[in-house]
């Protein structure tokens, strides 16, 4: 998912500029993003459902954010949402539910990850069930070593797996 990896990079920049703060504080609050599907038409391609889907998220994220007395910034991202999913060529309909935690840390060591889980039934009629899951995950370790990186991949339409008949 594209937009996830933009929304990434746009909390890299905003904990950069958060962790320069060197006294401790926190906050937290409640946030709601909506976004289509990157790809647009056609879609992304869904072996298991012989098609292309589209999609619509609606996210309600409630987060916490920190700054220790050492100067290191944590952020707690939890995301609830809700897709309506599309088929381009039967205009099927699926509705998806997931959560998607997010968690990063700044300091001398950092960490940023989140995972994807969205299970999706159709709106109407007995069509199939599919899931989803994607994950992310990069540590650099205080001496500024790359310890983990796990990108998220594969992309959506690829990962989808159908799980039967609702």
């Amino acid at each position: 998912m594209n937009n996830m990896k933009k929304i990434a990079a746009a909390c890299a920049m905003c904990i950069a500029i958060l962790a320069a703060a060197s006294t401790a504080w926190s906050g937290n609050g409640v946030q709601r993003y909506e976004f289509d599907d990157a790809l647009g038409l056609p879609g992304s391609y869904v072996a298991c459902l012989g098609e292309n889907i589209t999609f619509t998220v609606h996210v309600t994220g409630t987060y916490r954010e920190f700054v220790t007395d050492s100067g290191n910034y944590h952020l707690l991202d939890n995301w609830k949402m809700s897709h309506e999913f599309t088929g381009v060529l039967t205009g099927r309909t699926w509705i998806g539910k997931g959560v998607s935690p997010f968690s990063a840390n700044v300091g001398p060591g950092q960490a940023a990850q989140w995972v994807s889980r969205i299970t999706a039934k159709p709106l109407t009629g007995d069509g199939p069930m599919f899931k989803f899951e994607n994950e992310f995950k990069v540590t650099v370790n205080a001496n500024g070593d790359l310890v983990v990186d796990r990108p998220s991949e594969p992309e959506f339409g690829e990962s989808v797996r159908c799980i039967g008949k609702y």
